[in-house]
């Protein structure tokens, strides 16, 4: 579900007429698969959107799909969501004394607070999909880093944000839904 729910949010693509990036709702999905399914389930689904994709479905942003696109400009960005997705994951999943109490008493963990699902999806799906996106782009097309960082992330800045806090809220409402 997490890798169709990523596609569909690929679907939302903006070209910007100074970036070879487009904004894409993709992030929303990889800040959710790591928030909701944890570091390894949520870096399995992720990584069947990106194997999807790769094997022809037309379900990176803006319809495109396989190899070329990943050796393309944007290809960092795509790679780097299987590393967010993980480390997203790992830093909202309950620490791992809570996890074993959980086995030894029966009791559930205790959700993960709204900070800690904002502070997880900023280290995935900010720090992690846009260093690595950037740097990916400055190598693939020659420019400097801080081109880069100008032309595929600082202008994303704020809708990231945006995503940041609604994938957070979803992942709120989720895990005291599951409690």
């Amino acid at each position: 579900m997490i890798a169709a729910t990523t596609a569909v949010l690929s679907l939302v693509t903006i070209p910007l007429p100074f970036s070879p990036v487009p904004v894409t709702g993709q992030t929303l999905g990889v800040c959710l698969s790591g928030l909701c399914l944890g570091p390894w389930w949520g870096t399995a689904g992720i990584g069947i959107y990106l194997a999807s994709g790769l094997a022809g479905l037309p379900i990176f942003s803006g319809g495109r799909s396989g190899p070329g696109t990943i050796l393309g400009p944007t290809g960092g960005y795509l790679l780097a969501f299987l590393p967010a997705a993980f480390i997203t994951g790992l830093i909202a999943s309950p620490p791992a004394r809570q996890r074993m109490d959980r086995t030894n008493s029966g009791n559930k963990p205790e959700p993960p607070g709204m900070w800690r699902l904002i502070l997880a999806s900023v280290a995935g799906g900010i720090l992690i999909v846009h260093g690595a996106g950037s740097l990916y782009l400055a190598w693939q097309t020659g420019m400097s880093f801080h081109k880069a960082l100008l032309a595929g992330s600082i202008p994303f800045l704020a809708g990231d944000v945006v995503k940041v806090v609604l994938a957070s809220l979803v992942a709120y409402r989720y895990h005291r839904a599951l409690r």
